[in-house]
């Protein structure tokens, strides 16, 4: 089913509300149920500050057929919680003419400049009958910055690609997108990698990203998109439908009543009846090219290549959700993404600073990035667009091929060094203290808890894991031991304050309580050894495998994925592993010098990490 909607003369005057504080603005705005959480559209017209008149027209197809009696509804996303808060922005829905036409006109307000708004489109009959099972969805954008010379096509593919980029944002059961008023952020790089997926003016998979340098799922997402027209253009409760909701149910969840809540739970669930959702494809197809056999997982990766990546190593997102990867090469370089994987740093990376073979970087709250360069024994700090800070590079006593780096509420920087030891900086680069034994054993990774201390991993043959107060005082004098640890080449904490350790020489991961007792007997079991590991906003783990796969864990360790893993068609081995404010999960790839996101796959993450520490919003929703 499609939505063709030509955006002309809308002219939209949206009041100018802080982005911060969507409360919405003029008269007649119906809110969505509150029983429900869903945004329903009642009687009124909007006027006062922020009204517009304008005038939406379009054609429903089912496939590629019209559909008719489809009541079609335009909403802005909410900001006073996640799944909720939508507002309708007219006075009801309209309903397509015989051959799938449709218009809306009149006045309505945006909330904000900034207010983010998409189609509903409900029911209609694509000539086989009536189907009010049949709910589709295209993600429009920002409310001022429609254009009214616009010919918007909204189709399967674009509810694909909506849903999977605002799965985060939505409930299962509701058609209300919302976030959290301090989260807009996160909602609105969210909505930009819906238009990266799709072409909205064609209706059709894009095959690359439009900034030229990503490689789009385009076969997957048209697979997704047939299994839903199979639904879409037959009738309510038919067999096909009912198939399609039974295999889309969540283990121990509700049923899906409609093919949106349908396409929310794969998205929400990739690793749940993937052969069983393959082989709901029809016959004849509608979009194509798609696959040939049913995926590993119905995971949404884009590969993206550029900005100077080079053996490209552990990643971290900024506070406005683009993305920094030290590239370890002498001299080093740093590579900059955009929230939609745009290359923002030249063909070369950034340089200087003294970076050299930086494996590791941290982003602070100001945008500044802070990256350990282990060939020259230095730390490079840059402006978030690029600058280099620190001359040719921070010196300390004692600091010594630092492989890892970790900032703490204040802005001191830690370095875990290859001479067994761990150095502090203060946020103006000036060494403060060097810590030393407390276990250290080939120091590889460095974090630190809400509470300030600083954990480290080892990778060498005492497999431990050592853990200082922020003024260096070990906890340990050998470091802790157990739960599986084997040569830690990662580590997190979570919301707990549990530790989770990345082992590379064996294919698990460990945790360890906040006094360092282990708590995963042998370890949790992965597909491969594993690089990284990152904790996201609902405190679940994930990893970074060194088969190119990505697992996902419960707080109690459990496995959420599957035993595979999730699974990117052109990953070899991913390095490392960032959760952003949207949900998405960013990996490298060094073997292939590629950057990979899972659209829509975790829960959104407080960014920078910095952030989270100093306000104990570790493994928490932004």
């Amino acid at each position: 089913m499609s939505y063709r909607v030509s955006l002309r003369g809308m002219g939209l005057v949206c009041s100018l509300l802080s982005i911060m504080a969507l409360t919405g603005c003029g008269s007649g705005v119906v809110p969505p149920s509150s029983s429900s959480g869903s945004s329903s559209a009642g009687s009124g017209s909007s006027s006062g500050s922020g009204s517009s008149s304008a005038r939406l027209s379009g054609t429903v197809q089912g496939g590629q057929q019209p559909i008719s009696g489809s009541n079609v509804s335009l909403y802005a996303a909410g900001t006073s919680g996640y799944g909720t808060g939508a507002t309708a922005l007219l006075s009801g829905a309209v309903t397509t003419d015989t051959k799938g036409d449709f218009t809306i006109s009149g006045s309505f307000s945006c909330p904000s400049t900034s207010s983010q708004v998409y189609l509903i489109a409900k029911g209609g009959n694509a000539g086989t009958g009536d189907n009010n099972q049949a709910v589709l969805m295209t993600a429009l954008g920002n409310c001022s910055s429609l254009d009214p010379n616009t010919t918007v096509k909204v189709n399967e593919i674009t509810t694909v690609a909506a849903i999977y980029a605002l799965s985060q944002f939505m409930k299962p059961g509701s058609t209300a997108v919302g976030t959290s008023s301090t989260n807009v952020t996160g909602l609105v790089n969210a909505f930009q990698t819906a238009a990266n997926l799709v072409d909205i003016s064609a209706g059709t998979v894009r095959s690359v990203t439009p900034g030229g340098n990503g490689t789009v799922p385009q076969s997957t997402i048209n697979t997704l998109a047939n299994i839903l027209a199979s639904c879409v253009d037959s009738v309510a409760s038919s067999s096909t439908c009912s198939t399609f909701f039974t295999a889309t149910t969540p283990s121990g969840g509700a049923a899906p009543a409609d093919t949106l809540a349908a396409i929310l739970d794969i998205a929400l669930n990739p690793g749940h009846n993937v052969a069983k959702i393959y082989s709901i494809v029809p016959t004849a197809t509608s979009f194509k090219p798609s696959l040939a056999g049913a995926p590993n997982d119905w995971t949404l990766s884009v590969e993206y290549t550029g900005g100077g990546l080079n053996y490209g190593q552990l990643l971290a997102v900024d506070g406005q959700g683009n993305i920094w990867v030290p590239n370890a090469v002498d001299p080093g370089t740093l590579s900059e993404f955009s929230p939609t994987g745009n290359a923002l740093s030249p063909q070369a990376g950034f340089t200087g600073g003294g970076l050299s073979y930086p494996y590791a970087l941290a982003v602070d709250t100001v945008g500044n990035v802070w990256t350990a360069n282990s060939a020259n024994s230095t730390v490079s700090e840059h402006t978030s667009s690029g600058t280099p800070l620190s001359g040719s590079g921070f010196t300390a006593q004692g600091l010594v091929k630092p492989y890892a780096i970790a900032l703490d509420s204040a802005g001191n920087i830690f370095t875990a060094n290859g001479n067994n030891s761990v150095s502090k900086l203060n946020a103006a680069g000036t060494a403060v203290a060097q810590f030393i034994n407390g276990g250290l054993d080939l120091p590889f990774a460095i974090a630190i808890d809400s509470s300030q201390n600083v954990w480290v991993a080892n990778s060498g043959v005492s497999n431990s894991v050592s853990k200082f107060a922020n003024g260096g005082t070990a906890a340990s004098v050998t470091g802790f031991t157990g739960g599986g640890i084997n040569s830690g080449y990662g580590i997190a904490l979570d919301a707990g304050t549990n530790a989770w350790i990345a082992n590379f020489n064996s294919s698990s991961v460990s945790e360890l309580n906040s006094t360092g007792s282990p708590l995963s007997g042998a370890g949790y079991a992965t597909p491969a050894p594993v690089s990284t590991v990152a904790i996201d906003g609902n405190n679940t783990v994930w990893t970074a495998n060194t088969d190119g796969s990505i697992s996902h864990l419960a707080a109690n360790g459990t496995p959420i994925s599957l035993s595979t893993g999730y699974i990117s068609a052109g990953a070899t081995g991913e390095v490392g592993i960032a959760i952003d404010a949207s949900g998405n999960v960013w990996t490298t790839d060094n073997y292939v010098n590629s950057i990979f996101e899972y659209v829509g796959a975790a829960t959104p993450a407080v960014v920078p990490l910095q952030q989270a520490v100093k306000y104990n919003k570790i493994g928490q929703l932004p």
